[in-house]
């Protein structure tokens, strides 16, 4: 091939983020042709857009709905702010190109040529004609897939036919219909799109669960190159409103996941069937949560995936409630720290509480029952916090009945947690008595100090029930 893999996938990289500039330059016209309409020449509002910025709050027609102020917390960018991020993304990508194929940099991205075998020619003809095709029937996929491998041949027309091919496409898109309110399905649709013609050749289908463990170096001496590492830490995922037509509650199944760098498939954090919904009201919008399976990376941006459905009476009834993708980024902060994002589709407003947690480790907690018996009659809580946001809670297990197998092991509906290297995590468990609306009759904690790996070992005792708490540390690898 012409081209290495790296300078093919900056090309992909470049091509994303032209397109990304092309709906950020609408979404910029339609403001001020709304500005214009009301005559108001003050600041314009802020809108939620694909890249994190930008859109009208479908809130104001939402069923309770949050603050606009909680809305706008977790960095919401204007659209200028936007722009000039990926005018300097687009300078950094072709600087890179440049360095890659050993031209000097300037404005615009540069293209190593070469001399074209017969093989090469025939090639470029052949993906030539393919683009063509595709680029006539607006198969934007199957044309970028064809400009990727004719660029790849050498042929410098590749270039000049497919920034034109561009130019139309951009121009195509600008007149689509589009529901300014549903502009979030569209970034998660196009954020798809991308997944698979990047990273499907590598690891596998878009539905794919991550296989990489916890607990990788509890037991063995962690490599030289591995040391704690910035990591997210899921608080809580809500459906904090929804519009007039849902109204509650809800039976909510689908899926939320987060898709970091190690492997780019899904960590569920969030995941039930049609014949497993979850009952959610306006008294608790939380979705119970049973992940992440393991810690979730910070080196490349990380993507939450959600994908909620209200069950119907029939499938055929079934709604759409939320699809979306939230990207977090590095944010370089030395402390770790808690932020939220909000995001307002067309029929709800889903509210993720996540914490950038600096040089951390992944903590695997269990929990076993070593003597006596739960108080009966008793509901309970088990759940961990760090010292470093010890404000917050993160829940293991809420129970009517303590879930206890044979062994005495319990089952948690999540276990994995991170934790600064140098820091503590506390893990309390409570009582409550289930006829007293929750109230809190007995509980017990204790705190545990980080570990790089091993196990930590301490006694919870509620009532005569003894629990034995094990957190498995490890360090998590920044690539496998």
């Amino acid at each position: 091939m012409a081209e290495t893999q790296a300078e093919i996938d900056s090309y992909i990289e470049l091509y994303w983020a032209d397109r990304m500039e092309a709906f950020l330059e609408e979404e910029e016209a339609e403001e001020e042709a709304e500005r214009r309409e009301s005559g108001s020449c003050g600041e314009m509002k802020k809108r939620k857009t694909a890249a994190g910025v930008g859109s009208k709050k479908a809130a104001a027609a939402a069923e309770d709905p949050v603050e606009e102020s909680d809305i706008q917390e977790g960095a919401v960018e204007s659209i200028s702010t936007a722009k000039s991020n990926l005018a300097r993304t687009k300078k950094i990508l072709n600087a890179k190109i440049a360095k890659l194929v050993g031209v000097k940099s300037g404005e615009g991205p540069h293209y190593k040529t070469k001399t074209m075998t017969e093989e090469d020619v025939a090639a470029a003809a052949m993906y030539r004609a393919k683009g063509e095709e595709t680029h006539r029937n607006q198969d934007r996929k199957g044309e970028l897939d064809a400009v990727i491998k004719w660029i790849a041949t050498g042929d410098p027309e590749a270039i000049r036919i497919s920034d034109q091919w561009m130019a139309e496409n951009v121009e195509a898109m600008k007149l689509e219909p589009k529901d300014p309110t549903d502009w979030l399905d569209e970034q998660a649709k196009d954020y798809r799109e991308f997944w698979d013609l990047h990273w499907a050749g590598s690891f596998g289908k878009w539905e794919d669960i991550t296989l990489i463990q916890p607990m990788l170096y509890t037991d063995g001496k962690p490599p030289q190159d591995v040391y704690p590492i910035r990591t997210l830490q899921v608080f809580s995922v809500q459906v904090a409103a929804i519009t007039e037509e849902l109204g509650w509650p809800l039976d909510v199944f689908g899926i939320v996941a987060a898709r970091d760098s190690l492997d780019h498939n899904r960590n569920i954090i969030f995941g039930r069937q049609r014949d497993n919904c979850q009952t959610i009201d306006s008294e608790n919008r939380y979705l119970t949560l049973t992940g992440p399976t393991r810690a979730v990376v910070v080196v490349d941006p990380v993507f939450f995936e959600v994908d909620l459905r209200v069950k119907g009476k029939t499938e055929s009834e079934d709604r759409a409630l939320s699809y979306l993708v939230v990207s977090c980024r590095d944010s370089g902060c030395r402390e770790s720290y808690m932020f939220k994002r909000v995001e307002t589709s067309k029929l709800s407003t889903v509210e993720l509480t996540l914490a950038d947690m600096a040089e951390s480790v992944e903590a695997t907690i269990s929990v076993r029952v070593v003597d006596g018996e739960w108080p009966e009659g008793f509901g309970g809580l088990i759940s961990a916090r760090t010292a470093s946001i010890s404000d917050m809670e993160i829940k293991l297990l809420a129970f009517d009945k303590l879930p206890v197998a044979a062994d005495g092991t319990i089952q948690l509906s999540r276990c994995v947690l991170s934790v600064e290297a140098d820091g503590m995590l506390r893990v309390s468990v409570m009582a409550m008595a289930n006829c007293l609306k929750d109230q809190t009759v007995e509980e017990d904690s204790k705190a545990f100090t980080a570990r790089e790996a091993s196990r930590s070992m301490r006694m919870l005792e509620v009532g005569s029930c003894k629990l034995e708490v094990t957190i498995a540390w490890s360090l998590v690898p920044a690539m496998v």
